[in-house]
């Protein structure tokens, strides 16, 4: 391992720094409060580590003892030092260190969870040698389940949806088809209004009824990602939805 690891790994600017937006508007406020701390507003940068030299160099040691491995990382990478221990929460994020085998299965000792799960990392120790092995398994663990959900959603997307054009779909909703008109939410506006002679900024979120959803929403509702999963955006919402007739579903293809 490189001597200087632990600055390739750390030392990279943070590129994020959130706020809170209303504290931000209340410090520029003239009428507002008369005491606000230091750090109202102005949000604490993230972390932004680059740990792509660290799996890049645990991936090379494959074969090798961990034992071995681990001391090099702890002669370059001093666990005394506040920075550099921070890299050390990092290895079990590419190498499961605490494994077994139950039911000539492999399984992670140090999962947060009740019970040991599979390995999710791309490296393991094996039990019985001490060595560094490549997890055959790696796709299918946390990163694949997530992949294939992902996909298998889409599989069920596209086979209860047709797009005709950008504000029309054919939706398959309690096996019936019926075609849906769509259009855009209002955007909200911010208006500014005076209570008890000062000002305040007022934000009006105006609502639109969903003909799929039966219900009213808009673009602050907590239903955007289901609106996103079924119109394919987030900003539309059903004006009206109209089920198909037996001619309409032959001329989609929808019924032979």
């Amino acid at each position: 391992m490189r001597k200087d690891m632990y600055k390739v790994i750390v030392e990279r600017p943070r590129h994020w720094k959130g706020g809170d937006s209303r504290a931000a508007r209340r410090r520029d406020d003239h009428d507002g409060p008369t005491h606000l701390g230091m750090r109202v507003g102005y949000g604490y940068r993230s972390l932004n580590e680059n740990l792509a030299p660290l799996r890049r160099y645990l991936l090379a040691q494959v074969g090798r003892p961990w034992d071995k491995v681990f001391s090099e990382i702890c002669a370059g990478i001093d666990r005394r030092n506040t920075v550099q221990q921070h890299i050390h929460q990092h290895i079990e994020d590419f190498i499961a260190t605490r494994v077994a085998i139950r039911d000539e299965e492999l399984i992670d000792l140090s999962s947060p969870f009740r019970h040991a799960a599979e390995i999710s990392q791309p490296l393991y120790v094996d039990p019985r040698t001490g060595l560094i092995r490549i997890n055959k398994k790696y796709r299918r663990g946390y990163r694949g389940y997530y992949a294939e959900r992902k996909a298998q959603e889409q599989a069920e997307m596209a086979a209860c949806r047709r797009v005709l054009d950008e504000r029309t779909l054919l939706l398959r909703l309690e096996e019936l088809w019926f075609e849906v008109k769509l259009a855009e939410l209002p955007a909200s506006q911010e208006v500014l209004t005076l209570v008890k002679g000062r000002r305040r900024i007022k934000v009006i979120v105006e609502r639109r009824y969903d003909a799929v959803f039966r219900r009213e929403t808009s673009r602050a509702h907590t239903d955007w990602d289901e609106r996103k999963r079924l119109y394919g955006a987030r900003d539309l919402y059903a004006v009206s939805k109209r089920q198909l007739s037996t001619r309409e579903l032959k001329a989609h293809g929808l019924r032979e």
